[in-house]
């Protein structure tokens, strides 16, 4: 039995109840707060801050998906602008009046798919290249300063927020366009006037709500996770085992971010299914947001994960059959172990004296370090579990070197019958 289950034959059973209905209770509510604060830090820390907003943006000018989508919305954008069907009956009219059969209208088509073309292949090579990234780049580094429109609705340039969408302008790549059409001899370019191209990121209805709900959730992104964290400490101390209370609050975090992520994947079916008509490009869409929601997806991975190893951790430590069964196991192989290491002869000197001293204290520190590292690091699940298999290896090793026994000193010759 743990040191942490001993008070609880000491207390009556109804108090004994209500502290764990207390412990659960605080526990359950700070829970639901850790799930919403993910998304409060994630408002305040990412979208609120350039450097983090670039970092979650600048992948999407390099996604071949959401490049032709842009692609092919300059290049509509380019023809209609240039109106190719009426130059062409413009022209065909023309060399009609020169002299030329009526047969010349058949080639007024091919010559308009000819243009549209020749069009989409140069915008295509805009957009997949370099230059397009570092100017998607520039302009979402400079239109950060007007975030709160997507935030709040209020106006802005470079990203815009009107109603029930959010887009970003285009407009100044018409211009990168058009010189390069004319560069390349065409001189139909120049027709094209200067125009703005939304670029819809995210349209939902429920947007203005959003909007108020991300204001209200970046106001206590602050506080909510300290919240949490207090929260949790007092579930476990109010809870009548200690380690029966860190187990609850393990399971309580890993179900509740499962469930989490299973509505984020439901949600997301369905606004992908309900996109407005004036999306014209559904596989864009949902490029951008799963690259958008891709640091809350690992958020919310990295608490199931923490918090199924916790609970897996204190139900090790527990009175339960097999978990006896498998420490003792496991403490008479690390025994033998250290006896095999002792025998080898190899010179350990004072360590393993020293360890098995501080061993305790050693493998708290080393807990400590990994929990600090990992979340410094700003690690992901892949992280998380190597930390965790990082932090195994050093308990055993260090328990190994604490067991093992220094090698028995030979026996004292004993001088023979006679000797002087």
């Amino acid at each position: 039995m743990s040191d942490g289950e001993r008070p609880v034959r000491s207390m009556g059973r109804g108090t004994r109840t209500g502290r764990w209905v207390g412990a659960i209770a605080l526990v359950t509510v700070a829970a639901l707060l850790a799930m919403v604060s993910v998304l409060a830090v994630f408002a305040r820390n990412q979208l609120l801050n350039t450097d983090r907003f670039v970092t979650t943006m600048a992948p999407l000018a390099r996604d071949p998906v959401v490049q032709d989508a842009i692609a092919r919305r300059l290049t509509t954008e380019v023809t209609q602008r240039a109106d190719l069907e009426k130059l062409g009956r413009d022209a065909s009219a023309w060399l009609q009046k020169q002299g030329a059969p009526p047969a010349v209208n058949s080639l007024v088509g091919p010559a308009v798919n000819g243009a549209e073309s020749f069009i989409s292949r140069q915008i295509t090579a805009i957009v997949h290249s370099d230059t397009f990234a570092q100017a998607w780049d520039a302009a979402i580094r400079a239109a950060h300063k007007n975030l709160d429109a997507v935030l709040t609705g209020h106006g802005s340039t470079a990203i815009k927020s009107q109603g029930t969408t959010v887009s970003v302008d285009l407009g100044a790549l018409i211009a990168t366009v058009k010189q390069r059409l004319e560069a390349r001899g065409f001189g139909l370019a120049s027709k094209i006037p200067k125009v703005n191209v939304e670029f819809v990121l995210f349209s939902s209805a429920q947007l203005p709500k959003l909007r108020n709900y991300v204001t209200l959730l970046n106001t206590v992104a602050t506080w909510l996770p300290w919240i949490c964290l207090v929260l949790l400490a007092l579930g476990v101390a109010v809870a009548p085992a200690h380690r029966r209370g860190l187990l609850v609050v393990g399971v309580f975090l890993a179900v509740g971010a499962l469930l989490v992520l299973a509505a984020m994947a439901v949600l997301r079916a369905y606004y992908l299914n309900n996109l407005p008509a004036q999306v014209k490009s559904p596989d864009a869409v949902a490029h951008i947001l799963d690259q958008v929601l891709a640091r809350p997806y690992q958020a919310y991975r990295v608490i199931a994960v923490l918090g199924a190893l916790l609970a897996i951790a204190c139900w090790l430590a527990g009175p339960a059959r097999p978990a006896v069964g498998l420490r003792h196991l496991t403490g008479r192989g690390l025994d033998a172990t250290g006896a095999a290491l002792g025998r080898t002869g190899v010179p350990l000197g004072p360590v393993p004296r020293v360890l098995r001293r501080y061993h305790v204290a050693i493998d708290i520190a080393a807990l400590v370090l990994a929990l600090l590292g990992f979340v410094l690091t700003g690690a992901g699940v892949s992280s998380a579990i190597g930390f965790g298999l990082g932090l195994l290896v050093l308990v055993l090793v260090v328990e190994i070197l604490a067991r093992a026994t220094e090698p028995a000193a030979p026996p004292a010759a004993t001088p023979a019958p006679g000797a002087a």
